[in-house]
């Protein structure tokens, strides 16, 4: 289709399919830069987390990708490597209410939160 734009990095995509132009099926009128899809994609998500970035279709996208050429490395995507999300998983553990009305104080959390 024409005027469509690449939702990985947002620039325009060409009209026409070429070999640096990828057309998702599933999405209707989804296109793709190949080397979006290779590079911003592929090699930063890896096999377990590559996903459409539209529709987020795992399994198709996966196989459909493989089928075209895009190679997809296998290891936990690079957002895992040095703990990047760790804080994530940090429970907040005092109150920052104006007036606190916790008998123990500020500084006291519940084990079940």
């Amino acid at each position: 289709p024409e005027n469509t734009t690449c939702p990985i990095c947002l620039d325009p995509v060409e009209g026409t399919t070429t070999y640096g132009t990828m057309v998702w099926p599933a999405c209707k009128h989804a296109c793709f830069h190949r080397a979006c899809i290779q590079v911003r994609a592929a090699v930063r998500a890896g096999m377990l987390c590559l996903q459409c970035p539209l529709c987020r279709n795992q399994n198709w996208f996966l196989l459909e990708m493989m089928h075209t050429g895009i190679q997809i490395p296998i290891r936990p995507p690079l957002w895992e490597d040095n703990s990047a999300y760790a804080e994530l998983n940090e429970r907040h553990s005092h109150c920052d209410a104006r007036e606190c009305l916790c008998p123990g104080g500020r500084g006291v959390a519940e084990p079940e939160g």
